[in-house]
């Protein structure tokens, strides 16, 4: 590893707050919401076309192209030897109840409770901040005229917000995009070493429709999913616990009846489960589990009718659990970044939602959360950042391409 001090010398010119705000505010002045389309929705494309791909382009990456799922792909400097990936996302939750959420304000911080200013826009407090933090390192670097003896990819995933790792493993098992190290966006400057990961599960309850004065002539398929979420929530316990991650919970998050007409006994009757997973859970077993519990209701009659309902279990999204060590590659090199540009070690965490990393780590790339972001402050009408910690994560990013990339040798 080259002399922390002297590559610290070499960037701070090229490194100011007011260029990571200026970064901050121009992405978030463009939409990328989620919407029904999910990954198809065309403003992510135009936001990555728009916000991203011209700034990579400015800074040298001649490489930049689309997989079948519209991320981006940008890579630069020779392969063979050390590698890494900055993997950001475009999709941010809908506007829902937030006044201007596109508008990038600038606010006094302190009634938020921080110190300097903070931005406020849609998607501040998540993926933009780190994703702004993330453009103004590398620039930095570039600026600097630090050659690259690795390989640096720079993803740009049109997910975010969907709950699954579709996005991700398409860059990385389709388009063969591989790193020794990787850094997905994270909170408050800390380290996260790890998350619980999550199966979704959703359950249909068919019975017969018929006027809700004569419930005689129909099934309810109402009190079928009542039965069904009552034995889910008596019969699947918390198996396990983790002393950092908390309990392998199971949770009813959404419950929908149809036809949607007054007076009716209802014909159908939808489900979801959010089952939460440790490190170690089989995922198979997880949801072989809910399903024996919901099929005991299958031919149950309705208790007014005496007519029997159907019950029909649909797997969802998998999102692998994620836990590394102190002395795993990406946290070593992220531990050496903090220290030579904030003078400290970054505080460990352990989320409680399951994103990217879990499944970057299960394919092998060593990969932790970093970034500016405001966890507190997330999918509320006050999406933040603040100002000074979207600063400090860009020195952070800069010293370690630089450093793992460029001067150093590669090793954390």
């Amino acid at each position: 590893m080259t002399g922390a001090p002297s590559l610290r010398a070499r960037l701070e010119p090229h490194l100011s707050r007011e260029r990571s705000t200026r970064e901050l505010i121009d992405l978030l002045r463009v939409p990328s919401p989620q919407t029904a389309l999910l990954e198809r929705e065309p403003a992510l494309t135009r936001f990555i076309e728009a916000a991203v791909e011209p700034r990579l382009r400015e800074m040298g990456f001649a490489d930049c192209r689309y997989d079948a799922m519209g991320n981006l792909i940008a890579e630069i400097g020779p392969s063979g030897g050390p590698s890494l990936m900055l993997i950001s996302h475009a999709m941010n939750q809908p506007p829902n109840t937030m006044p201007n959420p596109y508008a990038g304000e600038i606010l006094d911080g302190a009634p938020f409770g921080f110190e300097g200013e903070v931005a406020r826009g849609r998607g501040a407090s998540e993926q933009k901040g780190t994703l702004a933090a993330m453009l103004h390192g590398v620039e930095a670097v570039f600026k600097a005229g630090i050659p690259l003896r690795g390989r640096l990819s720079f993803i740009c995933c049109v997910s975010g917000e969907t709950g699954c790792v579709d996005a991700i493993r398409n860059v990385v098992e389709t388009e063969k995009v591989r790193a020794g190290i990787a850094y997905v966006y994270g909170n408050s400057l800390k380290l996260q070493l790890g998350n619980r990961g999550r199966i979704d599960m959703r359950i249909i309850v068919h019975g017969k429709p018929s006027h809700s004065s004569r419930p005689k002539e129909g099934c309810n398929a109402i009190t079928g999913a009542i039965e069904v979420i009552r034995r889910l929530t008596s019969e699947i316990g918390p198996a396990r616990s983790h002393p950092q991650l908390g309990e392998a919970s199971l949770t009813i998050n959404g419950l929908r009846s149809y036809p949607d007409s007054t007076h009716t006994v209802q014909a159908r009757c939808e489900i979801s489960v959010d089952r939460r997973l440790l490190p170690g859970d089989d995922p198979d077993v997880a949801a072989a589990e809910i399903e024996r519990v919901a099929m005991a209701v299958d031919g149950m009659p309705d208790p007014v009718s005496g007519k029997p309902w159907t019950v029909e279990v649909v797997r969802g999204a998998y999102m692998h659990p994620s836990l590394v060590t102190q002395d795993s590659p990406a946290v070593r090199t992220l531990a050496a970044a903090c220290r030579a540009m904030l003078g400290y070690e970054p505080e460990p965490m352990y989320g409680q939602s399951a994103f990217d990393q879990g499944y970057l780590n299960h394919a092998g790339i060593s990969t932790v959360n970093f970034g500016p972001g405001e966890q507190s402050f997330a999918h509320t009408d006050n999406d933040i950042a603040s100002l000074d910690k979207v600063f400090g994560a860009a020195r952070v990013f800069a010293f370690l391409v630089a450093d793992h990339l460029g001067e150093g040798d590669g090793r954390p």
